[in-house]
């Protein structure tokens, strides 16, 4: 356990400080399988740092959601399953990252585009600090249009356009699987 904290304290200390160096250097061909254990243990910190401090203010997420002892139970178990609708989202965002990065000329893979978004995760954790933490999503920004740069080996306004097309189908993508079937539940009800 000491190594793994150990690892990921270098892993850190090498992407604040020299990000390019850390992408150039960054294996593309060992697989996703660390990267997906590093995105799910920031989803869950992330996660469970946000329910408690949701928690204090004496709501679940929202103020429609009064903390009481029912909705904590089943919140709980809500919770535990956001990390991995997460990763989902994170994968459909790495799949039209590389493909865009591609349409303008980038030589990277799939797994290039996918670590590149899961291991900025980190400097996502640092975005929950008050006062400061715009400072560390703008950060976060910075570190993704360094990252796509370096992986696809393309100029900096690709990068940019490739990353904000990037969110953009993902959005859309999950506003018209995921929302709209939500609200058209909302709109009909059943009479009883």
């Amino acid at each position: 356990m000491r190594q793994f904290f150990l690892n990921y304290y270098k892993f850190g200390k090498d992407l604040f400080i020299s990000p390019r160096a850390f992408f150039r250097g960054m294996s593309i061909t060992e697989g996703i399988r660390g990267a997906t254990y590093f995105a799910l243990v920031m989803y869950f910190i992330r996660a469970g740092l946000y329910f408690l401090m949701s928690w204090q203010r004496g709501y679940f997420f929202d103020p429609r959601f009064q903390a009481i002892p029912p909705v904590t139970i089943a919140s709980f178990f809500l919770i535990s399953l956001i990390p991995f609708l997460l990763l989902l989202i994170l994968y459909s965002q790495s799949i039209f990252l590389y493909r865009i990065s591609n349409f303008f000329g980038g030589t990277g893979n799939l797994e290039a585009a996918y670590k590149v978004l899961a291991f900025v995760l980190l400097i996502s954790l640092f975005g929950l600090v008050p006062y400061i933490g715009m400072l560390f999503h703008i950060y976060a920004v910075i570190l993704l249009i360094i990252g796509v740069r370096e992986v696809f080996n393309i100029d900096w306004i690709s990068s940019i356009l490739a990353l904000f097309f990037s969110l953009v189908f993902t959005a859309v993508l999950y506003v018209i699987f995921l929302f709209i079937p939500l609200y058209a539940m909302q709109m009909i009800k059943i009479p009883m």
